[in-house]
């Protein structure tokens, strides 16, 4: 029995070996696993931090890159708003230059080469075209070379991680081996050590650690799974950002595309404001050819005038005049065109002036009125004077001899003399008649008034009414020569004013040639009144054809005739003003509507 009990021991114990055997081998390579997730765990902790690390990088580098996006964003921005005023400048000049050539069709001859500029332009353009054609096309196959070698270094990348990761299977293993070893040598010493109870122990514990060990594990494959996810996500934030890169790569290859084709258009546009500055050196001679065209014009009218009187007297020079007729008729086709449209202004201004002058006629006659009436006034006026100062005269030695005798009442009066106040009241009642009589009657001579009034008694005159009269008439005599200084300066201005409008008659009479300022009408009337005969017919010829013609008869028509052709003259003169302030006025007016013209379509 006890060998039964010994053998059911040994072969208990054997088995509790052999489980105990299998328990610490299933605890060893639970170990093993243990370790080998655990440091997979910390390969891939280092890696999420490896990667935490390059997102970080890839963060600020996608800030820089967002910041320098935005930075030239608004340089692209800023030069496309340079490109649209350079257009719109651009437009404008295109603009200008085809008023220009509308304008000046007539002189096609003298822009020939600024065609042959506008020619070379047009060609420059098409081969700054074509440049930057070229351009772009090379910037495409760089960004397709640039994509493609990114490809490659990918692989590359991924050739390595494979590399890597066979590396570290290998030392994986080797590390396995070890620790079977170091097991095996364990398994030697706690054969010898423990007992069969600490394995019981051990093995309780072992179990129960192999449940912790599958929950971790299975912790550890969720938190793996998890990182790969991460990872995942983070490659593609990663894909992300390189195409981002890619964008803006190819945006600053854009920005210096734009820049060499905003360099092209700011040559483009010194070229057209060279050839701008050309065709308004063109337009500036096109207008001093106006101007000489227009002084021919007026020499080839006054001429045409000349023409056309000596016409009238000599018929019998018809042929030779009309060769240099025809010669100014071919000169005159060439003015015709400005020669209508001045024509018709003419006719218009001739109108107007005609009515201006009316009523300067009508002005001019009622001045003459008044000037007439104000020389009657002042005549007038230098009568009263003289009787004025004649009045003053004697009022002024009446009143020295009252104030004499008033002096002496006084003296006496205060040395007490008053046997004398009768005589003193006699004088003084003579004198104050005397004043009175010499402001009734202006003509009477003061001892007159004062024999004929010096019976009468008056009372005393008072001292302060003497003073204020003799102020009173001081200051209507001051009034008066006012006066008449105001109107013998405006006097002498109308005079000045006459005699200037007189010269100047003169200076313009002498001027003209004899028969500019006649008509073709006025040359028929003079030949058929000279024709007829009768005192006209003697004025317009050279010998006498009436009897009747007296000398003063012919002054008092020369007399009428040179106050016609003053008028006449006024009236020419007013004209040509009138016509040089028209033609500044419109070419103020034509540079106004350019302008506005301008400034319409900039808007």
């Amino acid at each position: 029995k006890a060998n039964k009990k010994c053998e059911e021991a040994r072969h208990e114990k054997e088995t509790m070996v052999m489980k105990y055997v299998r328990g610490e081998k299933e605890s060893l390579d639970l170990r093993k696993e243990k370790e080998i997730l655990e440091r997979r765990v910390r390969d891939a902790n280092k890696e999420i931090e490896k990667h935490t690390n390059k997102i970080k990088q890839l963060s600020q580098e996608k800030g820089r890159l967002h910041q320098l996006y935005e930075t030239k964003d608004g340089e692209a921005t800023r030069l496309n708003r340079e490109i649209e005023k350079l257009k719109e400048e651009i437009n404008s000049h295109v603009i200008k230059v085809k008023w220009a050539q509308n304008k000046l069709k007539t002189e096609m001859d003298s822009h020939k080469e600024t065609k042959e500029r506008l020619k070379d332009a047009t060609t420059k353009l098409t081969e700054a075209k074509e440049e930057a054609d070229q351009i772009r096309k090379n910037c495409q196959e760089m960004i397709k070379t640039y994509q493609e070698s990114e490809e490659i270094k990918s692989n590359e990348l991924d050739a390595k991680l494979r590399v890597t990761k066979g590396e570290l299977e290998k030392q994986i293993q080797e590390k396995s081996d070890h620790l079977e070893v170091h097991h095996a040598k364990i398994k030697e010493l706690e054969d010898l050590k423990r007992t069969f109870k600490e394995g019981m122990d051990e093995l309780r514990t072992l179990r129960t650690k192999v449940k912790c060990l599958e929950d971790e594990r299975l912790r550890t494959e969720d938190e793996l799974s998890k990182y790969k996810e991460i990872i995942n996500r983070q490659k593609t934030e990663i894909q992300n950002l390189l195409d981002r890169v890619k964008t803006v790569d190819h945006l600053q290859d854009q920005h210096q595309r734009d820049e060499q084709e905003i360099s092209a258009l700011k040559e483009e546009v010194d070229g057209f404001n060279s050839l701008i500055a050309d065709l308004q050196k063109d337009i500036e001679g096109s207008r001093k050819r106006e101007s000489e065209l227009l002084i021919f014009t007026e020499k080839l009218t006054s001429k045409n005038a000349q023409l056309q009187s000596e016409n009238n007297s000599l018929q019998s020079q018809l042929d030779k005049l009309s060769y240099s007729e025809r010669e100014l008729q071919n000169q005159l086709e060439c003015v015709q065109q400005t020669k209508g449209d001045l024509a018709a202004k003419l006719q218009k201004e001739e109108d107007q002036r005609k009515l201006e002058v009316e009523t300067l006629q009508a002005q001019l006659a009622s001045e003459q009125k008044e000037l007439t009436a104000l020389k009657t006034h002042v005549d007038e006026l230098k009568d009263e004077l003289a009787t004025q100062k004649r009045k003053h005269a004697a009022n002024l030695k009446d009143l020295t001899k009252q104030l004499q005798l008033a002096r002496r009442k006084l003296d006496q009066l205060e040395n007490g003399n008053y046997d004398k106040e009768g005589s003193s009241m006699g004088s003084r009642s003579s004198s104050s008649g005397s004043l009175n009589a010499r402001s009734s009657n202006e003509d009477r001579s003061p001892e007159n008034t004062g024999s004929s009034v010096a019976v009468d008694s008056f009372p005393e005159v008072d001292k302060s009414v003497l003073v204020e009269r003799i102020l009173r008439l001081q200051k209507a005599h001051a009034r008066k020569n006012e006066k008449m200084e105001f109107m013998e300066d405006h006097i002498k201005q109308l005079v000045e004013e006459i005699r200037k409008k007189t010269k100047i008659i003169q200076s313009y009479i002498l001027r003209e040639e004899a028969g500019t300022l006649s008509s073709e009408a006025s040359d028929f009337n003079k030949v058929h009144l000279s024709r007829r005969g009768g005192i006209m017919a003697s004025l317009y010829t050279s010998h006498p054809a009436d009897s009747g013609l007296t000398l003063e008869l012919s002054l008092e028509i020369n007399r009428k005739l040179q106050a016609v052709l003053e008028d006449t003259l006024l009236k020419n003169i007013t004209l040509k003003e009138n016509l040089q302030t028209l033609g500044t006025e419109i070419e103020r007016l034509i540079k106004h509507k350019h302008e506005l013209e301008q400034r319409i379509k900039q808007t």
